[in-house]
């Protein structure tokens, strides 16, 4: 329910606050007064396009504040928690300051939003009828949405829908990877190449490096081996080192009991024979490894040139032709697709028995809904001052679809026709209501669907989120006389069950609210402004008779006639 609302400097209202309570509020006011500005500011701070040009001139921004209390509702709660709002206490304070300077911003519960955002958590409080909404009963996709709401199997058509989402998916993934595989019949071909090629090849970490040396010494084992046979003979040859070490220790050994010092010089020698001896001996090692092989030789030379040849196509190096070989093998897996290809025919199958049962389903309950609608809305608009009126919703197979798949909603299309007058044939909506037939038509089909709302609840009285605050701008406009007074009670019943703002210009309707706001305009300092008054039952009667038409000299009468109104509609 909206509870308060507070606007400063939007257009020629400068600073207006309103406390409201459950009911029917009634808004009136002179032509021009500014009563449509006040719903275009709600529109804003529901999350409605923002215009600096509503700004009040000499104000450097506007701002609209609306409160929202007893907010229950899963969705709003849902999107509060998601964005770490606490709305726990079911208040929600929207508020918008569209500024000059382009940095508008919006709130919730002080917390900073985006618009969408903003629209999101507003939705589902409040829905604004402007004079101009009745033109959504020319879209043949809100035909569809409302004969559902009325239905009420939204978890049905929920279900439905993300049945249809995730068959779209699985039938898009499936043609992407079909595309993909035409396309990629020429680039298989290459890859399967050169995965063939490289996997020949079996190139290792370090083989390149460990082949080049050793064909290098293979091809210098002539040299090697002449170098470390005169090596080994200097060390361990008659007259080498090994020779001299030993001929050095013994000398010293003799001579240590002279002098102490002789010890370690002497054990030096001795060590350095013993490192001249395992030096020689392991280039004697060495050297029986030195053998050349010519048949070993080849085939590491072809090896190495086989290694040469992969790097001039796949890269230069051995890091490159072993990560190409992983890279082609990485993207060769992808033919494992035709494995997801399979799965999905088989997924896309079930999918589509899925679907039809779906979108039968569908079908037959929105065929049952349709002539209670039909009835419900014929009803209400006969009463609003089209005796002679029919209203059909009719439900019908989509042409396109008819040999084909479901769509998004179903096999069906809904298409609401009016027939006005005796004798007509009537048609679509689109193409035979007037404005005001339009209107009408637009207050029956909420009514019904608000009374749907209610029949269709299923939760615990105490669970039960409230309908949304409702807002009509003139829906009224056309109506007059014995039909205005029934509009002021089919309007007063509805804000038996759900907050109802009227802006109205008719005193059957106003008299009829639980509450009655007056804009006014006036010219305060030079300026022109208007002003909001909650009126209490005083003001009201004088305003209802100022909306009947005070003649001069006849006030009383005018005065009269207000209390009579006032209080036929009010025990209505």
């Amino acid at each position: 329910m909206l509870s308060a609302l507070r606007i400063a400097n939007f257009a020629i209202l400068d600073a207006a606050e309103l406390a409201l309570g459950p009911g029917l509020i009634a808004i009136t006011g002179e032509t021009g007064a500014g009563k449509s500005i006040l719903v275009d500011a709600l529109a804003v701070v529901l999350g409605g396009r923002a215009s600096e040009r509503a700004i009040r001139h000499g104000a450097d921004q506007s701002e609209i504040e609306a409160q929202f209390d007893d907010v229950r509702d899963p969705a709003v709660q849902a999107t509060l928690a998601e964005l770490g709002i606490d709305g726990s206490d079911g208040t929600v304070v929207l508020r918008r300051i569209v500024a000059r300077n382009g940095k508008s911003r919006c709130l919730v519960n002080g917390r900073l939003v985006t618009v969408q955002q903003l629209r999101a958590i507003a939705s589902p409080l409040c829905d604004l009828s402007s004079q101009h909404a009745q033109h959504r009963l020319l879209d043949r996709a809100v035909h569809l949405d409302v004969l559902d709401r009325y239905a009420g199997h939204g978890k049905l058509r929920e279900t439905y829908e993300l049945c249809y989402k995730n068959w779209r998916s699985a039938r898009s993934e499936l043609q992407a990877l079909q595309k993909e595989a035409e396309a990629r019949s020429d680039r298989l071909d290459y890859l399967r190449f050169v995965r063939d090629e490289l996997a020949a090849l079996q190139l290792k970490p370090g083989e390149f490096e460990e082949i080049q040396q050793t064909l290098q010494r293979m091809r210098a084992s002539e040299q090697l081996t002449r170098a470390v046979a005169d090596a080994e003979q200097s060390l361990g040859g008659d007259g080498g080192a090994r020779d001299l070490a030993g001929k050095a220790t013994r000398s010293l050994s003799r001579l240590q009991g002279l002098d102490d010092k002789l010890v370690a010089l002497a054990e030096r020698a001795a060590e350095l024979q013993m490192l001249a001896t395992e030096l020689a001996n392991d280039l004697g090692s060495y050297a029986r490894t030195l053998g050349r092989d010519e048949r070993q030789q080849a085939r590491l030379a072809e090896r190495l040139d086989q290694i040469h040849k992969a790097f001039r196509k796949y890269g230069g190096t051995e890091a490159a032709v072993i990560d190409k070989y992983r890279s082609v093998q990485a993207e060769l897996d992808i033919e494992a697709s035709e494995l997801r290809v399979a799965e999905l025919h088989n997924q896309l199958a079930k999918q589509d028995k899925q679907l039809r049962e779906l979108a039968d389903e569908l079908s037959e309950r929105r065929l049952l809904a349709a002539s209670p609608l039909s009835t419900q809305v014929t009803a209400v608009v006969r009463e609003l001052g089209m005796p002679a009126a029919n209203f059909r919703a009719v439900v019908r197979r989509v042409p396109a679809v008819q040999a084909a798949l479901p769509g998004s909603t179903g096999w069906d299309e809904v298409v609401f026709e009016l027939c006005a007058n005796k004798g007509e044939s009537g048609g679509p909506l689109a193409e035979v209501a007037s404005g005001g037939e339009l209107s009408r038509v637009l207050l029956a089909v909420q009514r019904a669907v608000s009374d749907a709302a209610v029949a269709h609840e299923t939760l615990r009285q105490d669970q039960t989120p409230p309908l949304a605050t409702c807002i009509y701008d003139e829906a009224d406009a056309g109506l007059s006389g014995s039909t205005g007074l029934v509009l002021g009670r089919f309007l007063a019943e509805v804000g038996a069950r759900q907050q109802v703002l009227c802006i109205s210009h008719l005193p059957q309707v106003a008299a009829a609210a639980d509450w009655h706001v007056q804009v006014a305009k006036a010219e305060v300092g030079g300026r022109t402004c208007s002003r909001l008054e909650l009126l209490d039952e005083q003001g009201r009667i004088a305003e209802l008779a100022r909306m009947l038409g005070t003649v001069p000299g006849q006030g009383d009468t005018a005065l009269a006639h207000a209390r009579q109104l006032r209080s036929q509609q009010a025990r209505a």
